[in-house]
């Protein structure tokens, strides 16, 4: 899952948005400097991480995009899925994406001084371009990849991979529907049980 995923799989809890936000650039047993309930946060997001890199739906999705983009089908497989939520967030009975990103900015914006150096640059350049806004958007999502892949220096034009996409919608849609519906009970089981 990408940024948009993730933060609507936290819940409510500010400081489980925020540590579930850092969470990348917490390494190790880094986490355990953390109140609480960032801690919990954080230990979510390796959570989010795990289940969607060993689900067999998301796994399917990945695969379509190795034969024309080797070794990069994770990567694509989930920014692509920050834009199917945008379409079918309704379907699963979560927060409307629009309201989500408005409160989510708030608390992160309250915390921005807290972030690591790498996150608070990331937030930084995603808040400024509107990032989970524009990942609703057939440019945005098309935008997002091409300037991964210049990020990353993948050669190939990473933005093509969105028409693979176009053209096997449906298998995308139910591979993200059906990845979808399963995490959401997992990750507030996960919450609900984590440390306290």
């Amino acid at each position: 899952m990408n940024y948009l995923g993730h933060l609507i799989l936290s819940g409510e809890n500010e400081d489980i948005i925020f540590g579930n936000f850092i969470g990348d650039a917490i390494k190790g047993k880094k986490y355990e400097n953390w109140p609480n309930n960032i801690q919990k946060g954080i230990l979510l997001h390796r959570f989010i991480d795990s289940y969607t890199d060993n689900h067999t739906a998301y796994l399917n999705s990945k695969r379509r995009f190795y034969k024309s983009f080797p070794k990069m089908g994770g990567i694509i497989t989930d920014i692509l899925y920050d834009y199917l939520l945008w379409s079918n967030w309704q379907h699963h009975n979560v927060i409307n994406p629009t309201y989500l990103i408005i409160n989510s900015l708030a608390i992160l914006d309250a915390r921005v001084t807290l972030m690591p150096d790498k996150i608070r640059y990331i937030y930084h350049y995603m808040k400024k371009n509107e990032w989970l806004t524009n990942y609703k958007y057939n440019d945005g999502i098309t935008n997002a990849l091409e300037k991964m892949g210049v990020r990353i220096g993948y050669a190939d034009n990473l933005g093509l991979a969105f028409d693979l996409y176009k053209n096997n919608v449906t298998l995308f849609n139910d591979d993200f529907n059906e990845f979808f519906s399963d995490i959401i009970p997992e990750s507030k089981n996960f919450i609900q049980n984590s440390i306290s």
